[in-house]
């Protein structure tokens, strides 16, 4: 079983938690297996240089390996902008054919897949606790998306889906108080009562 410690108090939970139990703050996993097998090709995974940060390559398949944190930070606007070598013109590729979930390079537990936010095209698998599985040339197709301003077109197709769920319930919430005064208005007290 694999044990997270906190950065800051350095408390040592068994088990994978992200938050601190004592103090709050961000807790890091520690990882028992640093040989890492690549999920496609089961090839031990090397030590690649992409951006001042070292990932994990597979040398067969290309494939990259990549820790929360690390994608978090590759694939941030911030990030992606201040590389010269960013791509803003994205063309989105064709959803690849549904396969098989692949196992974790870590932890061999089963890992999702997801469209990256929901509509760039790029089909990652993650594990919850161990990190990212990238196919060949996945990252640069991510980093170009977030270049020609996808998050921006995401985050809008989110307020878009979020205003019609708000308005599909105002539009309930109107039926339901149209239907209490119809009911108020012919209430058996009311009919009963009415001459007295």
């Amino acid at each position: 079983m694999s044990n997270s410690h906190c950065i800051h108090c350095e408390h040592i939970v068994k088990g994978t938690c992200r938050i601190c139990p004592m103090c709050g703050g961000s807790m890091k996993q520690e990882i028992e297996n640093e040989n890492r097998q690549c999920p496609r090709c089961k090839d031990p995974l090397v030590v690649f240089q992409f951006n001042h940060y070292q990932l994990d390559k597979c040398t067969s398949c290309e494939g990259l390996w990549l820790e929360p944190d690390k994608f978090k930070v590759l694939t941030s606007e911030f990030d992606v902008y201040r590389d010269d070598k960013s791509e803003p013109n994205f063309l989105r590729k064709p959803t690849p054919k549904a396969e098989g979930y692949l196992p974790c390079a870590c932890c061999d537990k089963l890992m999702s897949r997801k469209n990256f936010k929901a509509i760039s095209g790029v089909i990652i698998d993650s594990c919850i606790s161990c990190g990212i599985w990238l196919d060949k040339g996945e990252l640069i197709q991510i980093r170009s998306f977030i270049a020609s301003g996808g998050l921006d077109r995401s985050q809008d197709r989110q307020l878009d889906k979020h205003s019609q769920q708000i308005q599909a319930l105002d539009d309930r919430l109107s039926d339901v108080e149209l239907m209490e005064k119809m009911l108020n208005k012919f209430s058996l007290k009311r009919i009963f009562f009415r001459g007295f």
